[in-house]
């Protein structure tokens, strides 16, 4: 019998490959697994499985306990998870999403960050319209009256968005401006039912915004994305939820990138909120640019200044 050449030994070892990625992504769904199982579930030699299983144990990529026999990822998965999130860098994921975004509705998009407990301004892309937000990257967006401040307090842990709105200072921007703990709860409820939040003229006179969350790896919000438009007689808030869908789509993209994965929350909850916040009633889905007030790059309108939502 000749022996195998070159070409066979590649394939056997593509093979062998393919079932290691078949066993972690077995794993990735399972606290722990008995080796029938694992031969059960891809139809595989109980040898072939074991032979495999071994070596990753021994690599440390699996771990099997003594006291069950089960297996379980292994501590090397850990470390290269903490890598890959300790070089992922939020605004390189998001740009293009934001970049889309602005080109589409012709609208400033920002790119804001929960970080110690305050949410911050880390991205922008300007309208091209004469008229441009003067938002600035490193600003705090307060948290009680703007669309990404809403957006990213709404989704948060129960407990933490309690110690939050304990913990608020409110100023009257405008006469749109929430002031009361308890309105911005039932606002937050809202927010977190329909999956985006408003901002109607409540940071800033005639400045609108709608936005959305991003959620990470750890099934928590950690930014949000808004598009901003300078609000008058021929724009309302109205015309901005033209852009949910569009809005919401891309975040759930950006999510994705962030190792968000809605299919993994146990018991339908997202940091003890329904699972069902997340998503909009969706309509086919527009990707032509609005034209408000009539001709191209202006609202039709008098242009304002403002910051953005």
């Amino acid at each position: 019998m000749a022996a195998p050449d070159c070409h066979e030994f590649e394939r056997l070892g593509m093979k062998s490959l393919q079932r290691v990625f078949r066993i972690v992504d077995l794993l990735r769904d399972r606290r722990e697994i008995r080796l029938q199982e694992i031969a059960d579930s891809l139809q595989l030699q109980k040898s072939t499985v074991h032979r495999l299983t071994a070596e990753l144990c021994a690599e440390g990529y699996l771990h099997k306990s003594p006291e069950t026999k089960r297996y379980t990822l292994g501590m090397k998965f850990l470390y290269i998870s903490s890598n890959i999130i300790d070089n992922m860098d939020i605004r390189a994921l998001a740009k293009p999403g934001i970049r889309s975004l602005n080109e589409l509705t012709q609208e400033t998009v920002h790119l804001a960050m929960l970080v110690d407990r305050q949410v911050i301004y880390v991205d922008k892309e300007e309208s091209p319209r004469a008229v441009r937000m003067y938002s600035q990257i490193g600003k705090v967006a307060p948290l009680y009256c703007t669309g990404v401040g809403k957006a990213v307090l709404a989704f948060q842990p129960p407990e933490m968005v309690g110690e939050l709105l304990a913990r608020l200072r409110f100023s009257r921007y405008t006469p749109n401006t929430i002031v009361d703990r308890q309105a911005l709860a039932r606002e937050l409820a809202v927010i977190r039912k329909r999956g985006f939040a408003l901002d109607n003229e409540e940071h800033e006179p005639n400045v609108g915004c709608i936005a959305a969350p991003l959620w990470d790896h750890s099934q928590k919000v950690i930014a949000s994305i808004s598009i901003t438009a300078v609000l008058h007689r021929h724009v309302r808030i109205e015309q901005l939820l033209e852009y949910k869908e569009l809005l919401v789509d891309t975040c759930d993209e950006i999510s994705r990138k962030l190792g968000f994965r809605q299919e993994t929350l146990e018991g339908g909850f997202l940091n003890g909120h329904p699972r069902s916040a997340v998503s909009v009633q969706r309509r086919p889905r527009r990707t032509s640019r609005k034209k408000w007030g009539g001709r191209r790059g202006g609202h039709g309108g008098a242009a304002r200044e403002g910051e953005a939502g």
